[in-house]
């Protein structure tokens, strides 16, 4: 038997039998990972609380073959984010970001540097950090690393810089658009270079000094939504909710 021990961020959980648990965990080392809780629900349990969403723990696990459930055997709370948890809006995006990790890694793969900018939004909702602020920075920088960041500053067609202040949007066609390079299909819609500019500075690391409007977070909702429609097929579960806190 193998133990692992590592700090986790929790991403999911469900009921596997009347005493048991099946959660999903992202870890540093080795990304997205399943584990049994065995008497996790029991009044006696080996655990010392109830599994939280959203909260960091520092895990033991014995690790199984891939495609089998790791076996947890320890699980410390560390940070339970509580502030956040009674605020709706940041409440919405806490979820989002949990959910976005947890649709899109890779079962058994890290992801450099996708911990960290999730235990790093998270932090960011607690300490009153702007829902938008904290989630466009978060998408951004995730998709970078991830490797799906559609071009921003250069049209996905021509790869010439874009200067224009109208320009177009499509993810299959690499991002950002110049109005000629359109392709005939209309899977494009309008965007201005300001909020194509706002996200490559969000990936840069950089947040915004001043409170944005909601012309341009609706306008940059718009640009992350399908980006994540795209690459998943689908809409994530939270993101309506999303939409409903952070551009009205």
């Amino acid at each position: 038997m193998q133990f692992q021990r590592t700090p986790a961020v929790c991403l999911h959980k469900v009921d596997f039998s009347e005493t048991s648990q099946v959660l999903r965990f992202f870890t540093p080392e080795s990304g997205k990972i399943s584990c049994i809780a065995k008497g996790s629900k029991r009044k006696k349990s080996a655990f010392l609380a109830p599994f939280e969403l959203l909260s960091l723990y520092d895990l033991i696990r014995i690790e199984k073959r891939p495609g089998t459930l790791d076996i947890l055997t320890k699980a410390e709370r560390v940070r339970s984010f509580t502030r956040l948890r009674a605020d709706w809006p940041r409440y919405v995006a806490a979820c989002y970001v949990a959910e976005f990790v947890d649709e899109f890694a890779p079962e058994g793969q890290p992801v450099d540097g996708l911990y960290e900018q999730l235990v790093h939004a998270l932090e960011r909702l607690e300490a009153g950090v702007p829902a938008p602020d904290t989630v466009f920075s978060f998408e951004s920088q995730a998709l970078a690393a991830l490797g799906y960041l559609p071009r921003l500053r250069e049209c996905g067609v021509c790869r010439k810089a874009t200067v224009r202040p109208d320009l177009y949007f499509s993810v299959r066609d690499g991002g950002a658009l110049d109005p000629e390079c359109r392709p005939k299909e209309e899977r494009w819609f309008p965007v201005r270079r300001a909020s194509l500019e706002s996200i490559a500075r969000f990936a840069a690391g950089d947040m915004p000094k001043e409170t944005m409007k909601r012309p341009l977070t609706a306008e940059i909702r718009q640009i992350f939504d399908a980006c994540v429609r795209f690459h998943l097929e689908r809409e994530l579960k939270s993101a309506k909710y999303l939409r409903e806190t952070i551009t009205c």
